[in-house]
């Protein structure tokens, strides 16, 4: 943002401009989205909307933090109410609040948090770890093991990366011709990213011994 709101008016502004963003792509898509219309739909004055946001892209990226954030609160509510998470179990979870982000939040399905296609832009900020790990995956594991208890995993970040990318394929793949998305597809990609954190899980215990024993993971791999 060029400029971060102070006042309450001024955030109020900068949620009704991000909402009028949110409710465009979905009507018309990245590609045809115009901050003239933004603004229009937003009822603020064009000059309003660059006062905050660096352009179109400026826009798209503040937009997908705030998705970031929805994200991250609705995982933070799902772990208080399972203790004793497992990293599998976190795997379905994310899967599970994703697909209902895709469902009933506006412009999630066009501006997640990454790209809006393959060799498209980049929305969310580049990590800071030397590993290579996005803003994404930083986020979503320093979470998993600061505040939902999880054991460390060797390589986090790029275990983490991955475990993005592939889950944001299987969702790609379940909701290219619905909204609600394929059910089968969802499920299974649910239980893929399942297993790819139990067998995560079971070399970081043997990488990453801790006081308390060996990571927790399901054996199945299906929690």
């Amino acid at each position: 943002m060029r400029r971060t709101p102070v006042q309450q008016r001024s955030r109020e502004r900068v949620e009704r401009i991000l909402d009028a963003c949110a409710e465009l792509l979905d009507e018309v898509g990245s590609d045809g989205l115009t901050i003239t219309e933004v603004a229009r739909r937003a009822g603020v004055p064009t000059g309003t909307v660059y006062q905050f946001f660096e352009g179109r892209l400026g826009l798209l990226r503040q937009l997908a933090l705030r998705h970031l954030d929805i994200l991250i609160g609705r995982l933070r509510a799902r772990a208080a109410e399972e203790p004793g998470l497992t990293w599998p179990r976190a795997g379905r979870i994310v899967i599970e609040e994703t697909v209902q982000m895709r469902r009933l939040i506006p412009g999630f399905t066009v501006v997640d948090f990454g790209e809006a296609r393959p060799g498209g832009e980049k929305y969310l900020p580049e990590g800071t770890t030397e590993a290579g790990g996005d803003i994404l995956a930083e986020r979503l594991y320093r979470f998993a093991v600061e505040e939902a208890g999880l054991p460390p995993l060797t390589d986090p970040y790029r275990v983490t990366s991955l475990a993005i990318q592939a889950a944001g394929a299987g969702l790609e793949l379940a909701f290219r011709n619905s909204r609600e998305g394929d059910t089968a597809l969802i499920e299974q990609t649910g239980h893929l990213l399942a297993a790819y954190f139990a067998d995560a899980a079971r070399r970081s215990s043997a990488d990453l011994p801790g006081p308390g024993g060996p990571a927790r993971t399901d054996q199945d791999g299906g929690q």
